[in-house]
């Protein structure tokens, strides 16, 4: 069934006008609705094919619906730190689609986490665009390897769930270029996603669909040729629908109803062209070939898919504490006690389209009870789960009071907490970084009477532990994990399997030091206008510019073994801009038990023209060694890790200078660095006669510049003849041409001289 581009060019010349209107937007629930072509296809959210049971109901009252598997979300899929499991992820989740007729999930999410509050976090990999865009590009080629239509999102700025509908991004350009824009073009470079889906949000005044200068990246500068729909119910009014078309958004996700009316009457008024309809007729036909090409609907294996989400699980949870109290030994154990109600119902997903109905559903305590071989131990709630948009919080000091009995009595106590189904979700933003006042009752009263506590917890983003971490003996971070996420804790507890995961975010000591806090709204405030004051600093950026401490850095994890890094090399220590440096170095694992560790690579401009953040990541690669194993680790750094974008300019540059290499375990811990000298004549700035004299003195042409100028002149610009010239660094350079300060006026044609020197090179 496959088409060539010819083949789908004679079909858009045989549509009618209102057959190319129609593709336009969705028509029962179906893209394209095409009947004369046998064409017409769906998307979903999740392998369900539309059906979310949110309140998880009997099973038996649901036979007849599609029980998929629900893997771990992406950011728990981000903290495993694997490009390769997040393909083998989107392969699996491809496959169920395609068995259950669903064409298009619309995943993955691979928008910047500006803020720890942000509802939708769970939903998207990292802070960083480098790591999001490997594990995203990654999970797209595996789902499209089942010819199911993966769809990137949302382009772009979809920071906040809040006001989402009707909130401006005010976002300087390099921030949106450097961070928010990035992780789409990385994406784009290493995937070819068949639909990106737009974002709710206007960014810096216009709605992102009809947004000029956005969907010109995208179309253009990025290259993408594929399918643009809209999220749902995002386009507003007859204008925006129009205005929308023609500036790249293929499809809303939309009921067609006033839609087609709408274009219909911009088409016979000359606001749309036929032209125009005939580049969206051909997205969306093309994508149905796509997915349409004959390839056999798979049989799927329920079973190996629910050991892929427990191996997701098991490579990213996150050991956070541990004073050697694990792995516990089973046989050792004396009066264990297990509490929390997650102990028997996990909290293993986010709220709103993170949403997927788990085929099979690890409960811890059945695993404790496997691994005790009927050993007795004792159990107690100590809270009540409640389930919401948001839940409600219900305070039950008869729980309390049960759980502190029975942890007064117990030797060891694993407690489970963290939030209940709908704290985080789609819709809306938490407005604080704290557990649930229940969980924090408990675990204040439980710590008064044993302090061999383990905490687990489950949530898709940051917690303020900073009240317990120290007070208990060890803190394993599961993350919204999916379905295997109880068996994959209580494996890593009892040393069965090893904690596998690093943070793909940073976690704060307080929500006043995260970066955004005077920025995010929340709750009751209307703000129409969110500006990025915080600009290229998020999230780890942000940290380390301030130099403040924090509670578990990006990157962060701890491990059952130990790992020694040595012997850094680069191939060469001198490139230019179009060149590239390969870094090894090599890791061993020095411990007695087989582990994992993530190798990251850091990039720092060490003498930029501009401000700059202090490093960031620009590689990594995950091994796993067995005791006393040693291994090669190489990562190659091209053009793309040295880049930086001017404003000035409106383009990426990469700037002569000297850049550090640096390899380390989190962005706190660098073991070593090196350096590598890069020769370029790209600007970073443009120099005019407005520009103040500080920047030129600050250019290496500036002395070569004022070469053919008179002995006083070039004196009196050289701080070492002249004693009074950081006086003048502020004053414009044209200004010298309008008085004379000591070294005589210059002429325009001079200022004017040097000004294209610089600016050339």
């Amino acid at each position: 069934m496959a088409k060539t581009s010819n083949e789908i060019l004679e079909i858009v010349k045989n549509l009618t006008v209102d057959e190319k209107i129609r593709c336009c937007a969705l028509y029962q629930d179906r893209f394209g609705n095409l009947p004369r072509y046998g064409i017409a296809y769906r998307s979903c959210d999740n392998p369900s094919g539309g059906w979310c049971e949110y309140f998880r109901l009997p099973r038996e009252e649901m036979e007849d619906k599609f029980w998929g598997t629900c893997f771990p979300q992406a950011a728990a899929q981000g903290a495993t730190w694997d490009p390769e499991l997040a393909y083998a992820i989107g392969e699996a989740q491809g496959k169920e689609c395609k068995n259950q007729d669903v064409d298009i999930i619309l995943r993955p999410g691979v928008n910047m986490k500006r803020s720890p509050l942000g509802g939708r976090n769970f939903e998207y990999y990292s802070e960083d665009p480098w790591l999001a865009a490997e594990m995203g590009a990654n999970y797209i080629n595996g789902v499209q390897s089942q010819h199911v239509a993966a769809n990137l999102k949302h382009f772009v700025c979809n920071n906040q769930e809040y006001e989402r509908m009707t909130t401006n991004a005010v976002v300087d350009e390099r921030t949106l270029n450097e961070l928010y824009l990035r992780v789409f073009q990385l994406v784009l470079e290493k995937s070819d996603p068949w639909t990106i889906m737009s974002c709710y949000n206007k960014v810096n005044g216009k709605w992102v669909h009809q947004n000029s200068y956005l969907m010109d990246k995208l179309r253009n500068e990025f290259g993408y040729r594929g399918l643009v729909m809209s999220d749902a119910f995002a386009v507003h009014y007859r204008e925006d629908k129009v205005e929308g078309h023609k500036c790249g958004l293929d499809v809303e996700l939309a009921e067609e109803d006033n839609h087609v009316h709408f274009l219909r009457d911009a088409y016979h008024n000359g606001e749309i062209s036929e032209k125009a309809l005939d580049a969206i007729a051909y997205r969306v036909i093309e994508c149905f070939y796509k997915i349409h090409d004959g390839y056999m609907v798979p049989e799927i294996n329920l079973e190996a898919h629910h050991a892929l989400a427990k191996r997701g699980a098991l490579e990213g949870a996150v050991l956070l504490e541990n004073d050697g109290v694990l792995p516990l030994d089973a046989q050792k154990l004396d009066r264990l006690a297990v509490i929390g109600a997650f102990a028997k119902a996990p909290c293993y997903m986010g709220g709103g389209s993170g949403h997927m109905n788990g085929h099979t559903l690890d409960i811890p305590t059945d695993e404790i009870d496997r691994l005790m071989g009927g050993k007795p131990y004792a159990y107690a709630a100590g809270y009540q789960i409640n389930a919401g948009f948001p839940p409600e919080d219900t305070p039950r000091p008869d729980l309390v009071a049960e759980a502190v009995e029975t942890a007064r009595q117990a030797g060891t106590v694993i407690l489970f907490a963290g939030y209940p189904y709908g704290v985080e979700s789609e819709g809306y933003d938490r407005t604080d970084l704290l557990l649930p006042k229940s969980q924090r009752d408990l675990l204040d009263a439980v710590l008064e009477v044993n302090e061999n506590v383990i905490l687990v917890i489950n949530t898709g983003a940051p917690v303020d532990i900073t009240a317990y971490n120290k007070r208990v003996r060890a803190v394993l971070q599961g993350g919204y994990a999916g379905e295997a996420s109880g068996s994959a804790s209580v494996d890593i507890l009892f040393g069965l399997a090893e904690p596998g995961g690093r943070l793909p975010e940073t976690w704060p000591r307080r929500l006043e030091d995260t970066p955004a806090y005077l920025n995010f709204p929340s709750y009751p405030d209307t703000v129409p206008d969110v500006v990025y004051g915080e600009g290229l600093y998020i999230g780890y950026r942000w940290y380390d510019a301030r130099k403040m401490e924090v509670e578990y850095p990006f990157g962060y994890g701890l491990s059952y073994t130990t790992f020694a890094y040595s012997d850094l090399a680069l191939d060469r220590t001198e490139t230019d801009a179009e060149g590239s440096v390969t870094v090894t170095f090599r890791v061993k694992n020095t411990g007695n038990r087989p582990g994992s560790d993530v190798a990251q690579v850091y990039v720092r401009a060490a003498d930029s023209s501009i401000h700059r953040p202090v490093k960031e990541l620009r590689g990594f690669q995950k091994v796993r060694l067995q005791p006393e194993e040693e291994t090669t680790v190489s990562v190659t750094l091209g053009r793309r890790a040295f880049e930086c974008y001017t404003s000035a300019l409106h383009k990426w540059v990469v700037e002569e200078g000297n850049y550090e290499i640096l390899v380390g375990r989190s962005s706190r811990d660098i073991q070593f660095s090196a350096s590598i000298k890069i020769h370029s004549d790209e600007k970073v700035k443009l120099f005019s006669p407005q520009t103040q004299l500080g920047h030129f003195l600050k250019e290496p042409g500036f002395t070569e510049a004022i070469a053919d100028q008179p002995q006083e002149v070039r004196d009196w610009f050289d701080e070492e003849k002249n004693p009074i010239l950081p006086l003048g660094v502020a004053i414009p350079f044209g200004q010298f041409g309008e008085a004379d300060l000591g070294q005589g006026k210059l002429s325009q044609d001079m200022i004017q001289g040097v000004v294209n020197k610089l600016n050339q090179g």
